[in-house]
């Protein structure tokens, strides 16, 4: 099987990047590592110069068929709890799949847990 690594992309107000990153540490991450097929979960985030931060939430899969198995038959469509959807400043539409040979395809720091 190919691994899969996927990412999807947020735009929050740089005032909420330490809830977003408790938040993210606290619930969305731990759910994704427990789910079957995934193998790690992180989120990066850079403060941009107009007073917005960009979050990548990235996982990395044993295959398409584990990510549709999380997803359901939408594994494009972001799910973004309707409690957060305020928080939000922006976001792609898409999430984005890309294969990987092997887990070394991917840079090491960019699969980092999140540190505080």
């Amino acid at each position: 099987m190919t691994p899969i690594l996927r990412t999807w992309t947020f735009w929050i107000h740089t005032h909420l990047r330490e809830e977003c990153r408790v938040h993210l540490e606290a619930t969305k991450l731990p759910e994704l590592r427990a789910q079957p097929g995934n193998s790690r979960a992180a989120a990066v985030f850079r403060e941009l110069e107009d007073g917005t931060t960009e979050v990548v939430v990235m996982s990395v899969w044993d295959s398409m068929a584990s990510i549709e198995a999380f997803t359901g038959k939408a594994p494009l469509t972001p799910t973004i709890d309707p409690q957060d959807r305020p928080k939000l400043f922006d976001h792609e539409p898409q999430v984005r799949h890309y294969p990987m040979r092997t887990l070394d395809d991917v840079p090491a720091d960019l699969l980092r847990e999140i540190s505080p």
